[in-house]
């Protein structure tokens, strides 16, 4: 008994990263593409939630992977092993990628606040700036490692859940709905839209990158601790795929229930906004479920904004060398959402485009990374076996083969 007490309490040290990652499968752009889908399709696209966050816990341990075996990053190691152009181009699809996911995240929040406390959405806007302001002032003002932000981040999600525990609580979803759901099906077009939106919301291409980065707090203290031996970074990948698989279980939980509650809630009511839905809500299930429903989309945009600039910083850095201030990546990233807010665009359908435009990128991470961790040379004992590459191959040539029949049904169809 001892000794399994032993290994939870060395096990419990190894947790956060996982869950800082787990905010980027739960953003408000999850919520946006997951309302829409359970509006319109009852419970038909859950089953791209559940085979989407089995990708993403594969997708995420090897990005770990990468950086336990190696000590660096994907964008650092574009930049070392890569051709400039190369690089350049990677580094600018990542961009456009960290400013989709900032504007859903400034722009999810900024609902919350508006829906909450009554406010047109450009005040839940600055609100929710200030805010993410907040959240950096904590992660600024913890110096030794990521601690003191894991347990930020872990509360706020902590929140989110508990949201939507007492939301499937209210809506009592059947077992057969839930099983019907579970079962492959596109029922038209406008399916496959929302669902590779679904897919681009649930592996994300900012944590893909972020990972890497994460890791190494702890990857250096063990080294200083115990040595830089295989043993020590073997440990430490399993206790992090724990953690990982752990927090994106979570994550998976949280989004089936959105689609769930939408599905049980909004279906044949024609209603695809998150502000409809939090009015629908209230004359559904009561003022709590919408109360609830507000806090956990205030609570899953600000952990998510807060996790998005350190992408962003991460990104760059690696890319261009250039250690950029993180209050002014924040503060830069902060102007294209307020200017879509200010513009008048209907905001739930600026998450799910957004949502969309991240499963575009996908590749541009993916492919890099599936390169790195295949190359004996850089990864030696860590470095992939034929059935994951394999596997990490299928993944990539599906995302891709989605964009392009969702590029071609938008042009052509």
């Amino acid at each position: 008994m001892s000794k399994l007490l032993g290994r939870l309490r060395e096990l419990a040290t190894y947790m956060g990263p996982g869950f800082l990652i787990s905010v980027a499968y739960m953003d408000p752009g999850n919520w946006a593409t997951n309302i829409s889908g359970g509006a319109k399709f009852g419970t038909a696209l859950l089953w791209i939630i559940v085979l989407a966050s089995i990708m993403a816990m594969g997708i995420q341990i090897v990005a770990a992977k990468l950086g336990i075996a190696t000590g660096k990053g994907i964008a650092q190691l574009c930049r070392e092993r890569l051709p400039r152009p190369v690089v350049l181009v990677l580094w600018a699809a990542a961009e456009l990628a960290m400013i989709a996911t900032d504007m859903a995240e400034i722009i999810g929040a900024a609902i919350g606040f508006s829906l909450i406390f009554g406010l047109p959405l450009w005040a839940g806007a600055v609100l929710a700036g200030i805010s993410s302001f907040a959240l950096l002032g904590v992660r600024s003002a913890y110096q030794r490692g990521f601690r003191a932000i894991e347990f930020t981040i872990m509360a706020l999600v902590g929140v989110i859940a508990l949201a939507f525990l007492f939301e499937i609580a209210l809506a009592k979803p059947s077992a057969a709905q839930v099983s019907a759901g579970l079962v492959p099906s596109i029922p038209n077009a406008d399916a496959l839209y929302v669902g590779i939106g679904i897919l681009g919301a649930t592996v994300m291409p900012h944590s893909i990158y972020l990972h890497p980065y994460l890791v190494q707090d702890r990857r250096k203290r063990l080294v200083a601790e115990s040595g830089d031996t295989e043993d020590v970074h073997r440990r430490h990948l399993r206790f992090e795929s724990i953690d990982t698989v752990v927090a994106l279980f979570g994550a998976m939980f949280v989004n089936a229930a959105m689609l769930v509650v939408a599905a049980a809630a909004l279906t044949g009511t024609g209603i695809e906004t998150l502000n409809e839905a939090y009015v629908t809500l209230t004359g559904v299930f009561g003022a709590n479920a919408s109360l609830a429903f507000g806090i956990a989309l205030i609570a899953a945009g600000l952990s998510s904004s807060l996790v998005a600039t350190m992408a962003g910083q991460t990104v760059m850095d690696g890319f261009l060398d250039w250690n950029v201030s993180v209050w002014v990546r924040r503060s830069v990233t902060l102007v294209p959402s307020i200017a879509v807010v200010v513009a008048g665009f209907e905001p739930t359908s600026v998450l799910v485009a957004s949502q969309v435009a991240l499963s575009f990128e996908l590749p541009f991470v993916l492919i890099p990374l599936l390169y790195f961790t295949r190359e004996e040379g850089l990864m030696n004992s860590f470095v992939n076996r034929t059935s994951t590459s394999s596997v990490l191959g299928v993944i990539v040539t599906v995302i891709i083969a989605l964009n392009g029949w969702l590029l071609y049904t938008t042009v052509v169809g």
